[in-house]
């Protein structure tokens, strides 16, 4: 289903419209650990090496030195513009946005503009530790940098040939998240439930799930080596995919809710989260079985980024007034 793209990207999509039965399990603590006013949203969480940085709203910055126990804003004088997705790998930080923002971390604390050479909104970024990154977002748009985000090039795959003539917009899917792995392989996904894979970089792409004009628009993914546990993506109206073999192959879930899953992040021990629009569903075996998280504000409000913190195992996510929570912990 073709979405509209708003400035506060993924999160301004349709609101929760039914729950379907989920395992009962005892319920998770929710800790906030910051909270802003109601206009401060945060869209993007990443972490490395027990440091954090979470973006948003306005060009904010927040940084963690202590595994995101405590965050300080970083008042940085680039860019007013949203911040939608940051990623953080090695000595490389990179946050884009609006209107082809591109922000990077060129030393600790200090953030600097670079020029993408894009207009279109990016809503998702990843980096290796050799400085490969790829960005995307609005209409197909996918660029990529092999000096750790200080120069672009154009990098999409051949959209129109995978176009369906008979529905608007499948020539130009918004493409909402994106992985790089250390050998450089690249995966993509997001509207018309679209998955691609390059192994070369961006230079040539294959479709895992080829545009289907029907199918439900995947807004998030992790994926880990194949025999590291299990991938995930999740998307609109409860989309859920599991990968056992590092993204190569998805199995669709059943879907437990309607409502719209905006990020999801699995942390080493089988704990797995997943945040969205007024719902947020918690599975402790690996994605087998899953409960509702009903406490907080988790259904009246919502979360985007979240992410496992890989030195002390806690999850956290990022969301509306600038919150940022840890779930469980």
């Amino acid at each position: 289903m073709r979405q509209g793209i708003v400035g506060c990207a993924a999160v301004a999509l349709c609101c929760m419209i039914g729950v379907a039965w989920a395992t009962a399990l005892p319920q998770v603590n929710i800790i906030t650990l910051s909270s802003s006013i109601p206009h401060a949203a945060l869209f993007g969480l990443s972490f490395d090496a027990g440091k954090g940085v979470a973006v948003g709203a306005g060009g904010m910055i927040y940084e963690s030195d202590n595994a995101g126990a405590n965050w300080k804003p970083n008042l940085q004088t680039e860019t007013q513009l949203a911040l939608l997705a940051v990623d953080r790998n090695g000595v490389h930080t990179i946050a884009v946005g609006q209107m082809g923002a591109v922000l990077v971390e060129d030393s600790p604390g200090v953030w600097k503009k670079y020029d993408s050479g894009q207009e279109h909104r990016l809503l998702t970024v990843s980096v290796n530790s050799s400085g490969l990154t790829i960005a995307a977002g609005e209409f197909g748009t996918v660029v990529k940098s092999s000096d750790g985000g200080h120069t672009w090039t154009a990098s999409a795959p051949d959209w129109a040939s995978m176009a369906d003539k008979d529905t608007f917009g499948t020539g130009e899917p918004t493409i909402y998240a994106a992985h790089v792995s250390e050998t450089g392989e690249v995966t993509i996904a997001g509207e018309f439930g679209v998955i691609m894979r390059s192994p070369d970089a961006g230079t040539t792409w294959h479709a895992v799930r080829p545009i289907q004009s029907k199918a439900p628009t995947i807004f998030a993914m992790q994926i880990v080596l194949k025999g590291a546990g299990n991938s995930y993506a999740v998307g609109q109206t409860g989309e859920l995919l599991v990968s056992g073999d590092g993204g190569t192959a998805w199995e669709e879930r059943k879907s437990i809710t309607q409502a719209n899953y905006l990020g999801v992040a699995a942390a080493k021990d089988g704990d797995v989260v997943i945040t969205g629009m007024r719902v947020m569903v918690h599975s402790r075996d690996a994605g087998a079985t899953w409960s509702f998280l009903n406490n907080s504000d988790t259904t009246t409000e919502w979360y985007q980024a979240v992410r496992a913190e890989q030195t002390t195992g806690h999850i956290l996510a990022v969301g509306h007034s600038g919150r940022i929570i840890q779930i469980g912990g």
